[in-house]
């Protein structure tokens, strides 16, 4: 009201006094309330930040309200911030909102968010000799192996968090992994969780070589005394056994402290050619085997 409400007036006798009032009006404001509702895992406790027409931000909770007060009746714009990586905004994180004159308008939020995955590093390290120069294969929960070398690491990233299991193979027959294999790694949310293969290796078991000697043809009735066979082995893995068969459904064992020859004498009862069989084998269960030919005659008979 221009001048205020109140004013004095001269009527004069006979005649009309006139009282002018102004008014200037204006629209009323409203308020702007804004809501939030947050859904899934790895919930952000430090809420979110909403902010009206690219003003002063104010703090909101995740589940939780807020009003803007006082706000010019129209169209307003309303941004959510904050929002953690591991969370989405339904709808986009920007809104309109056209606030009533006297009234009260709601902008409502709705987030869901999911745990973030983390990263598995896995390490090996490997001893001894004859070392596997092609490295393994790591696997998480039986997916697609990853090759690692003999003594280096792999990551595997954005594994999801929680519990998996990690399989070292194509382990080498003369190598032994002396940690548990599978192990069991829990990968943290964001973070990053290491599971170590230790693995020892050891020069392979070579096999003894085996000479049987060369064919030979005896006469029947002679008793027959292997002549020449001999063996030799390259680890010098005594003491070993050997096993003679004579080829005629019969045979003989015995063993040796030292290499060398390997005797044998047997007795046999018909004519005939005999394939001789050598083996040996050495304290760790490594064989090698030969085999010769024995002609078996008998004397001729003379006319008389």
């Amino acid at each position: 009201m221009s001048g205020g409400n109140s004013q004095t007036a001269n009527v004069p006798s006979g005649g009309t006094a006139t009282v002018s009032y102004s008014v200037s009006c204006t629209t009323p404001p409203g308020d702007l309330t804004v809501t939030t509702s947050t859904g899934g895992s790895s919930l952000d406790p430090d809420g979110y930040t909403v902010a009206v027409d690219g003003g002063t931000g104010q703090a909101i909770g995740i589940n939780s309200s807020v009003t803007f007060t006082n706000l010019a009746a129209g169209s307003h714009s309303v941004v959510l911030s904050d929002v953690a990586g591991n969370c989405t905004v339904s709808g986009g994180n920007s809104q309109t909102a056209n606030v009533p004159s006297g009234g009260t308008a709601t902008v409502s939020y709705s987030v869901s968010c999911t745990t973030p995955p983390g990263d598995l590093t896995v390490t090996t390290s490997t001893g001894g000799s004859s070392l596997d120069p092609d490295g393994y294969t790591v696997a998480v929960d039986g997916g697609p192996g990853q090759a690692i070398g003999i003594n280096s690491s792999v990551t595997f990233s954005g594994v999801s968090a929680g519990s998996h299991t990690v399989a070292l193979s194509g382990v080498a027959s003369n190598c032994s992994v002396s940690s548990p294999d599978p192990q069991t790694a829990t990968v943290p949310s964001g973070g990053t969780v290491t599971v170590s293969f230790s693995a020892s290796c050891a020069t392979p078991n070579r096999p003894p070589t085996v000479n049987a000697g060369s064919d030979q043809s005896v006469l029947l009735g002679v008793l027959y005394s292997l002549p020449d066979a001999s063996f030799s082995d390259p680890d010098n893995d005594g003491p070993w056994s050997y096993t003679i068969d004579w080829g005629d459904a019969s045979s003989s064992s015995s063993s040796r402290t030292s290499q060398g020859s390997l005797p044998g004498t047997h007795n046999y009862l018909l004519p005939g050619t005999y394939r001789i069989t050598v083996t040996v084998t050495d304290h760790h269960g490594a064989s090698g085997s030969d085999l010769k030919l024995l002609t078996v005659g008998s004397l001729p008979v003379l006319n008389r």
